[in-house]
């Protein structure tokens, strides 16, 4: 659990240092004139329309001083004034949205739960209980299925998502005849299963297709290739043990009646 958000510490750092490295960089590199820009960008991320008023505001007093600052160096002068503005609209920017920090990793975390609306607040910890309450009350394989379903969406590889149908199905053959039995399936193999899925996603979404992230990926999709067969061979011990059983009853019944003198 992270500082902020039921998600991991790493992730939690992670999405940080995109936010403020992309708002850094941004601001340094244009003296903030082009910074709204990616501030947009991630404020539309998570419904937050307020951030960009601001840094329009900020932006347009440093286009102001940078116009002098050119006169000023047009004329002449030694150019530290545009350095200077250089440094502070870095500073401005990174450390206005570090106050944000928390309310937009929350509000990252909850746009894979619910619908956000544009600048409504919400209550990160209520809404998770909330969450964890009604899903105690609900069978895991209604979650499961609907979690494999979004995860769907955020894939692309084809092969990945004939191995999450193939799971689907699996599913749904398994829990036929007993749900009881999809259950306790479930317990094993469920938190190994969306762990997966889920840092898939952010491997092959938010990282540079480097060897490393590759080989990673690799690893994640040989995984849930290894998930599906564990399924499968779950399915075929529940047929078999079934099988077994009805053998089993038959030679009872026919022991009674031999028994009985009947055959």
């Amino acid at each position: 659990m992270g500082w902020f958000t039921d998600r991991s510490k790493s992730w939690e750092i992670k999405e940080t240092v995109l936010l403020l490295g992309v708002i850094g960089i941004v601001s340094f590199l244009s003296l903030g004139v082009l910074t709204p820009i990616a501030v947009f960008f991630f404020g539309n991320l998570v419904r937050i329309s307020h951030w960009l008023k601001v840094s329009f505001f900020i932006s347009s007093i440093y286009l102001l001083f940078l116009i002098l600052a050119l006169f000023v160096f047009v004329a002449g002068e030694n150019p530290v004034s545009i350095l200077t503005l250089n440094y502070i609209s870095f500073y401005i920017y990174v450390v206005y949205l570090s106050i944000y920090v928390p309310e937009y990793l929350q509000r990252l975390d909850l746009k894979n739960y619910i619908n956000l609306e544009k600048n409504k607040e919400y209550s990160y910890h209520t809404i998770i209980q909330q969450m964890n309450d009604v899903r105690s009350d609900i069978p895991n394989k209604i979650f499961f299925i609907a979690n494999l379903n979004r995860f769907k969406r955020s894939i692309v590889s084809q092969c990945m998502i004939i191995e999450i149908n193939e799971i689907l199905r699996l599913i749904e053959v398994i829990g036929v005849n007993n749900l009881n039995v999809t259950e306790v399936i479930l317990e094993r193999h469920v938190s190994t299963i969306e762990n997966a899925l889920t840092q898939y996603i952010e491997l092959t979404t938010n990282y540079h297709q480097s060897k490393e992230v590759l080989d990673s990926i690799a690893k994640l999709e040989e995984l849930i290739k290894y998930a599906r067969i564990a399924l499968e061979n779950e399915l075929s011990m529940i047929i078999e043990s079934q099988v077994l059983g009805v053998d089993g009853e038959a030679s009872v019944y026919l022991s009674v009646l031999k028994g009985r003198g009947f055959v």
